[in-house]
């Protein structure tokens, strides 16, 4: 199995990308598996992609309704 710090590298790349729907799912089948003490810094990456992809969803929306 790779190491937590190798996974949570690719989930970084992955968001990097633009893709933090993935990300995020990644993020939640990795808390399922880590133990609670290494639990905080995933939830607050969690927390920070889902708050981007928010950002980023509403910035999409608006575009569809100008039309830019």
């Amino acid at each position: 199995m790779a190491k937590l710090s190798d996974i949570v590298k690719q989930i970084d790349q992955t968001a990097k990308s633009g893709d933090r729907e993935k990300a995020l799912k990644m993020l939640d089948n990795l808390l399922k598996k880590v133990p609670e003490s290494k639990a905080p810094p995933l939830l607050k990456r969690h927390k920070l992609y889902k708050s981007e992809l928010a950002t980023e969803q509403r910035i999409i929306a608006l575009e569809k309704q100008y039309s830019v």
